[in-house]
């Protein structure tokens, strides 16, 4: 069985905490995350606005903050403030529960849009930079810039996945899978930088790109794509990012064809869902392999 499928609530919490607990005791690295100023220009308004929360995914692992700092006194990060660790990080070789070995070094990162207060149905994206990395060394320290200053607010639209697509009788879907978890990565080539003094000499840049993940689950299921005015979305792209998926394989099915890789843009103009494919892996995928290849 894999972290990644559907579990209730609170098995996951402790088979997650136990997951951590047990990597800890053997190897462990830091994150040392700098955030910039807060999108919010008053963000005593909610709490939830003065803190930012930031996830890691590695293979077979999930790291949320939020969930942490009501289990092991770790908080969501102070806008505006550096070197703010997330100690603990699990690294190196590692056992799953049904005895399969395997190796936790590159992890992805996402860090979830701020809305804009008092109704705007505008929303803050940032950058993570970097958004992936890998472990490397004994006590190793990856350090993570957040910036949710540089790029032009949008209103966000959604393209939902289908967890229960089958090409053809007998081959069981996602979901029957148990398959609840799948990371991405957006892209989106036009996505607008604003215009300001610090970054005069960046004038009129445009593209961006961040980490994301798909759940089986109602409102989870679903990938936002930014709209400009009028109602006109931006040229995206959606990359399924399962090289840390321990036992299964993902992918976008299109035109009968498994593809990694799909047009957000044309989904999201088409009125399409997304359908999803999962097979079981035989082999461990490189992102649970020891890092030599990265």
């Amino acid at each position: 069985m894999t972290l990644f499928k559907k579990r209730p609530a609170m098995l996951t919490k402790v088979l997650l905490l136990s997951l951590i607990s047990s990597a800890c005791a053997e190897q462990s690295g830091y994150v040392s995350f700098n955030l910039g100023e807060s999108p919010i220009k008053n963000p005593k308004q909610k709490k939830s606005e003065g803190k930012q929360e930031v996830s890691l995914y590695g293979c077979n692992t999930i790291l949320n903050p939020t969930t942490r700092d009501k289990n092991l006194n770790i908080q969501m990060f102070n806008w505006n403030e550096k070197n703010q660790v997330l100690t603990d990080v699990p690294y190196g070789p590692q056992t799953s529960e049904d005895g399969k070995k395997y190796y936790v070094s590159k992890y992805y990162m996402a860090s979830p849009p701020v809305p804009i207060p008092k109704g705007d149905e505008k929303t803050n994206i940032g950058l993570v930079i970097p958004d992936y990395f890998t472990f490397n060394g004994d006590k190793p320290v990856q350090i993570v810039h957040l910036d949710y200053t540089i790029l032009e607010p949008v209103e966000l639209k959604y393209v939902e996945a289908n967890f229960n697509y089958k090409s053809i009788e007998g081959i069981q879907s996602c979901a029957e899978h148990e398959v609840n978890f799948v990371p991405i990565n957006i892209q989106c080539k036009n996505f607008p930088w604003i215009n300001k003094k610090s970054t005069s000499i960046l004038k009129n840049a445009k593209g961006a790109s961040g980490i994301g993940r798909l759940r089986n689950e109602s409102k989870q299921n679903r990938i936002f794509i930014p709209i400009q005015d009028r109602d006109v979305p931006l040229q995206c792209e959606v990359t399924i990012l399962d090289d840390i998926l321990l036992d299964y394989e993902v992918s976008f099915v299109e035109g009968g064809q498994e593809v990694k890789t799909i047009s957000l843009t044309k989904y999201y103009e088409e009125k399409r869902d997304m359908e999803l494919m999962c097979r079981p892996r035989w082999e461990l995928p490189s992102g649970c392999q020891f890092p030599t290849q990265y």
